[in-house]
């Protein structure tokens, strides 16, 4: 049997042993570290929401010279809440308790609640099609085009992960596989949405 441990060198969490193959398939878990399993998924979620939406502003209307694109709303909204989740997630790793860490969390918490809403609200209204003179646009992203890619994305970051672990003699650490994994997730979701979102039909002339 792997053993996990409570705390590492320090005092702070850490894990001793072989990992069990779920924690690899599944860094957002960290062994060990349940303080940071939320900031963890919740850092996951907002780069999720990042890539969908940078995804949709860089290929939807890449093709339209009518349209001014670019990364969009999700490089004004998100870093900032990015980068104080990823703070949250670090200072969990290392156990940190005291005052100063209670104000990033819940800073970092309530951006996120804030500005999330708005990077996939501008993300929609960048669909304007009120100078569209001939054939409307069609939303690529109706019906199961995300969910099937974000189940792509996770699994091309379980295997990336796994991957990783293996060629490190299974020693790789839970942080190094969770960098690995979210990259890869990332990486894959702006990548199985290009396709569809360029094709996508936006402002055309009339048949």
């Amino acid at each position: 049997m792997t053993r996990i441990s409570q705390q590492g060198a320090g005092g702070r969490p850490g894990v001793v042993g072989r990992l069990p193959l779920r924690y690899v398939l599944w860094p957002a878990a960290f062994p060990g570290a349940s303080r940071a399993r939320v900031p963890a998924h919740a850092l996951a979620v907002l780069v999720v929401l990042a890539s969908v939406c940078v995804s949709f502003s860089l290929f939807y209307w890449a093709d339209d010279p009518q349209v001014v694109h670019g990364v969009g709303a999700a490089a004004v909204c998100l870093p900032i809440p990015l980068l104080l989740m990823c703070a949250t997630l670090v200072g969990a790793l290392r156990g940190r308790r005291e005052a100063g860490y209670a104000l990033l969390v819940a800073a970092a918490w309530v951006m996120s609640a804030l500005m999330a809403p708005c990077a996939v609200l501008l993300t929609w209204l960048s669909n304007d099609n009120d100078y569209c003179t001939a054939n409307l646009p069609v939303h690529p992203l109706a019906g199961s085009v995300v969910p099937l890619c974000l189940v792509a994305a996770l699994a091309a970051g379980s295997s990336a992960a796994w991957i990783v672990w293996t060629l490190s003699r299974r020693r790789a650490q839970p942080a190094a596989l969770y960098v690995v994994w979210l990259a890869t997730v990332a990486a894959t979701i702006v990548l199985a949405l290009a396709a569809p979102l360029h094709a996508a039909q936006t402002c055309g002339t009339a048949s």
